[in-house]
């Protein structure tokens, strides 16, 4: 996060859920970051984030959640609007330029995401 601030990095969450299941979703995982909700889902489709059955269930999916309730872990609770199926991704747009400096939409699974390291180095370049 001190790096993030250090950048001066401008960090969005997208959800399509309702502002309730989002501020939940806020309370759960105490992010500090800004979220923005999309219940229509338009900028998932100018993304290109689809949905997957396939990608969400799959045995790598399973096998991690069987892996997190047998290290005693608590997974985090469905809220009533959440669509598991929703692919997701990350993105960073290069503020100076107005393009996109990172496109990774989420392909494997929903644990598809890039490295830490990977996005602050993207973010870094962004702020050169």
């Amino acid at each position: 996060m001190d790096q993030l601030q250090q950048l001066e990095c401008n960090i969005v969450v997208v959800s399509f859920s309702n502002s309730d299941a989002a501020a939940q979703w806020i309370q759960d995982t105490a992010s500090p970051f800004r979220m923005l909700m999309d219940p229509s889902r338009h900028l998932y489709s100018r993304f290109g984030l689809p949905k997957s059955v396939a990608k969400v269930w799959s045995v790598e999916m399973m096998t991690y959640y069987a892996e997190q309730k047998a290290a005693g872990r608590v997974l985090p609770p469905m809220h009533h609007d959440d669509d598991p199926h929703q692919m997701g991704g990350d993105f960073i747009v290069d503020h100076a330029t107005g393009t996109m400096a990172l496109v990774h939409r989420s392909e494997k699974s929903t644990r598809d995401r890039p490295a830490v390291s990977k996005l602050l180095a993207v973010a870094t370049g962004c702020n050169q």
